[in-house]
Parts: structure tokens; C-alpha cells; sequence
């Protein structure tokens, strides 16, 4: 039996655990990436794919896979997709099956969701994730551990956590008071979730092809996938930071090459941070607060073009990005909590506050484990 800390948002999954020896161990993908997309699909043969096939599939036949079903969990809704129906507890059900291929006998769960989802949903999440046989000891907004994690950076109070997935960009402010941190305030954002940088960046590459040649490539069948992958290299959580990037498109008598650079995708994306700079100021200023935030952490929204940027005019003092493992190792250094009785298991809305951990990492401890995905 062992201790696994699992983070779920409407765009991934991840996990981790502790090895026997007691290092610390990422879930992979077959893809050797711990971000594991919250995606099913049906196959060619009519399987059930999950995580990067999955992904893939939503690429080329986006009617055959289903995403961002997360913060439906609960409502009764039902996803169709290919020739299956489903309703969003099954989904997130056959995603974790995935993740219990490695043949992990988990003893306790520590689970971080979205601040936007309410208790009653997190509730539902917690259900399906124990449906497997795992048991959750403690859920908590995903913020706070985050912030557990910036704070060994930052040595700040406060701060505000910066993250987002496909239902919606959520703006954090995290304040750390008697041994506890809390979230103080929420912005929810669902005009700026990762579709809408999707968008922009959609538009602005059609339009950079329409300039180079007079073609709409969103207008020519078999292109989709094509500006899906370079869209996603752009703001891949789990990519490296890029300052150019090529794209070549061929349609039916026409073919272009483009030399793409991050300044222009952060003018493609600059309404959207123009609505996020708004809504970080009113949390930044908000009067209710008694203490200003201290620092700025961008958690999953690191990659997203301008971000850099934007947080810099924002804040002199920036977290900057946390390896996502980061939140993962706080995750697990709540159940051990638990376990000694530092903490009691549960639904959290605010978190204890306790040292930092840091437990090695073998790759021979890795290479005993058996990779998720399809």
C-alpha cells in the first residue's frame, strides 16, 4: 500500500507516489510526461482510448473524443461522442483506470481540484476517484498547494496563484495566518480558459496565412490537427518555452511556410491579457483583504504567450512557475500530516502549513513502475 497525491483539472491529470524506498514517483504517460490528458475517445476499432491517443483524436476527429467534462461531474449530464454515451463520473472513471495500471494498491489519496468547482462537485470527483478502490483522505482546492509549494520561494504571506485549464483561468489570492493558508478571494474567469487562448492564436496564425498567400486555412478540410499541434506547442504546460516556432500548410494548389514568433502570438493573445491584468488588479487592490499580496505565482498558466510579461508589470516579486511536481510532493506531504495526526483527513478549504519535503527521485524506482496511458 502506499500514499498517492493526484491532481485533477478540466485540461489533465497527474499523479505521483511514494516508492517503497521512498523517493518520489511521477505517473508517465507512454509518452514519458507526467501531464496526462483528460480525454477519452473511441478508437478506430471502437476501444476506449484515454490520454495523449485520446488527444490525438480530438485533433482529427474532434466528434469521436470528449474533453472538459471534469466540471460536470455530478450534474447528470451526458457526453456523446463517437458511437458512446457517458456521463462525466464514467469518463473520469476510465481516464483513472489508466493510472491504476500501475498496479498501485493506494492506501490514501490526497486530491487538488479547481477553485471554480463547489464542494458538492468535489464530492462527486471524490466518489469516482475512490469507485476504483482507492481511498481520498483529504481534497482540497489545487491553490493551496501550489502555494505550499511557491512559499519555500517566495517567504511571502500572501499571494496570488495564477491557474488554468479548459473550463476557465482562475486568479487565486492564497493568505498564509496562523499555521493555515486560506483562499481569501476568486476570480473566475471562463472567457479566458484555454480555448479562448486557442482562439486568438487560431485566428492570428489565419491570418498570417491569409497575408502570405490568400488562403484561410481553417477553411481547408485536414488543417485542423495541423494548427491544433502548433497551437498547443505554444501553450503546453509541459513544453519549453519557445521564441519561434514554423508552421508549413499545404492545401489543394497552395502551400506556405511560416517563421512564427512569440511577439506575435502575444499580439494575437493581448485582449485576453488585457482581461486578465483587470481581474488580478481588483484582487491585488481588494480592500476586503487585510494584507496586499506579496507575490505572484503562475502555477499551470506559465506557458500562456505574455504571461511573463503581463506578471512582471504586475508584481515585483514573482513565484515565477513551479515544476508541477511541486504541488504533487505538498499533496504528499499532507497525507503523511494525517497519518501523524498534524492534520485531519477530510474536505479542505484552507491547509496546514508544515515544512517542506523534498523526497529523491530514483530512476531505478522508476523503472519498476509500469507507464499510464493508452
Amino acid at each position: 500500500m502506499t500514499d498517492l497525491a493526484l491532481h485533477l483539472d478540466a485540461t489533465r491529470a497527474r499523479a505521483a507516489c511514494i516508492s517503497p524506498s521512498g523517493s518520489y514517483l511521477p505517473v508517465l504517460d507512454t509518452h514519458g510526461r507526467s501531464a496526462m490528458p483528460l480525454v477519452v475517445a473511441v478508437g478506430l476499432r471502437g476501444e476506449l482510448l484515454t490520454g495523449r491517443s485520446a488527444w490525438e483524436v480530438l485533433l482529427e476527429k474532434p466528434e469521436s473524443a470528449c474533453g472538459a467534462f471534469l466540471p460536470h461531474v455530478g450534474t447528470g449530464r451526458l457526453f456523446r461522442f463517437g458511437n458512446r454515451e457517458a456521463d462525466p463520473a464514467q469518463l473520469l472513471a476510465t481516464v483513472l483506470d489508466s493510472f491504476r495500471r500501475l498496479q498501485v494498491r493506494a492506501a490514501s489519496v490526497a486530491l487538488t481540484t479547481p477553485g471554480y468547482l463547489d464542494e458538492a462537485a468535489v464530492t462527486e470527483i471524490a466518489r469516482a476517484v475512490e469507485s476504483g478502490g482507492w481511498k481520498v483522505k483529504v481534497a482540497a482546492p489545487s491553490a493551496l498547494a501550489v502555494w505550499a509549494a511557491a512559499r519555500q520561494q517566495t517567504a511571502a504571506p500572501t499571494g496570488l496563484v495564477c491557474e488554468c485549464d479548459e473550463h476557465a483561468m482562475v486568479l487565486s489570492l492564497v493568505e498564509e495566518s496562523a499555521g493555515r493558508s486560506r483562499v481569501k478571494a476568486l476570480r473566475v474567469l471562463r472567457n479566458a480558459g484555454y480555448p479562448a487562448w486557442r482562439r486568438a492564436i487560431a485566428a492570428g496564425l489565419a491570418d498570417a496565412t491569409v497575408r502570405s498567400c490568400r488562403r484561410d486555412p481553417r477553411a481547408t478540410p485536414g488543417l485542423d490537427a495541423v494548427l491544433g499541434r502548433h497551437i498547443s506547442a505554444w501553450i503546453d504546460e509541459d513544453g519549453p518555452p519557445l521564441k519561434t516556432l514554423p508552421l508549413a500548410l499545404e492545401g489543394t494548389g497552395w502551400s506556405v511556410r511560416l517563421n512564427i514568433t512569440i511577439d506575435q502570438v502575444v499580439e494575437w493573445c493581448s485582449k485576453l491579457l488585457v482581461s486578465m491584468r483587470h481581474a488580478a488588479m481588483e484582487l491585488l487592490t481588494d480592500p476586503s483583504v487585510a494584507s496586499p499580496a506579496k507575490s505572484l505565482v503562475l502555477a499551470s498558466t506559465s506557458r500562456l504567450p505574455g504571461i511573463d510579461r503581463l506578471a512582471h508589470a504586475l508584481h515585483d516579486n514573482i513565484g515565477g512557475s513551479l515544476l508541477p511536481d511541486a504541488l504533487l510532493m505538498e499533496q504528499l506531504a499532507w497525507i503523511g500530516a494525517i497519518r501523524s495526526q498534524k492534520a485531519t483527513a477530510g474536505l479542505w478549504r484552507d491547509a496546514p502549513v508544515f515544512d517542506p519535503v523534498s523526497p529523491t527521485q530514483k530512476e531505478a524506482d522508476r523503472a519498476d513502475l509500469i507507464q499510464a496511458g493508452a
